[in-house]
């Protein structure tokens, strides 16, 4: 089940889905969200290893943090 659809089930949103990518490696760590006193396990990237690409096709290179969505990438 794909984490779009866990947050419509949960009827909570506390993600984007836009820029969407795509890495040949990446380590990813476990993050909790607590919806409605309910705690929810989610992964999360700790850091890229490999090639990640855009929706394009495109290379890119990710930044784990930013200040604005647009900074991400």
């Amino acid at each position: 089940m794909s984490l779009k659809i866990e947050q419509r089930l949960s009827s909570e949103i506390f993600t984007e889905f836009k820029p969407r990518i795509y890495s040949t490696g990446a380590f990813l760590v476990p993050m909790c969200v607590s919806l409605k006193n309910q705690k929810r396990y989610v992964w999360v990237v700790d850091e890229f290893n490999e090639a990640t690409f855009d929706t394009d096709g495109s290379v890119c290179e990710p930044k784990i943090c930013s200040n604005e969505i647009e900074g991400l990438i």
